[in-house]
């Protein structure tokens, strides 16, 4: 469902695919900001390397933790309400591309791809939330690189890394 934690989950899946294909930066929409934003000082809408380099929307600070930047770890959640952000799909996605980053950085941008993908068409459902999401990437490093390997170490490094730990 679109819609909070799943709903981020669904956007963090299409802003890793994002940075997958256009691998020059972490940064998500770097190449369609506009004459006002660029103004502002914003390069980009989201960024899966530095969450928090970028505000979020003057409604949605009420939220979070006062910060008003996209969040990068669990600490850091807005807990919205459906009718705002359908209940934080756009700001919370930031959470789970952030541990995207630090699997990708550590294993490279291609065996974070196959992990991904392999989570996405066998794991993953519409309503996989942030704990759902972290089983099936972690299983999935195991199925394609086995238990014990970089890969599946760095996965679970990489959730640890923003809070979301194994139950």
């Amino acid at each position: 469902m679109y819609r909070f934690e799943s709903g981020a989950v669904n956007e963090s899946i299409a802003d890793i695919f994002g940075v997958l294909v256009d691998d020059s930066s972490w940064d998500i929409g770097d190449d369609i900001i506009g004459e006002a934003w660029l103004a502002e000082g914003r390069t980009a809408l989201r960024s899966l390397e530095e969450p928090g380099k970028f505000p979020v929307n003057d409604a949605y600070v009420e939220y979070g933790n006062g910060s008003g930047v996209f969040p990068a770890h669990m600490d850091e959640f807005y807990d919205m309400p459906i009718q705002v952000d359908n209940g934080g799909v756009h700001v919370n996605s930031s959470i789970i591309n952030h541990a995207a980053f630090l699997i990708g950085d550590d294993i490279g941008r291609e065996a974070l791809g196959n992990i991904v993908y392999r989570a996405l068409t066998v794991y993953l459902t519409p309503i996989s939330n942030f704990d759902d999401t972290r089983f099936a990437f972690v299983q999935s490093a195991v199925d394609l690189y086995g238990e014990g390997s970089e890969e599946a170490t760095s996965t679970r490094n990489g959730f640890d890394g923003v809070g979301i730990y194994e139950e």
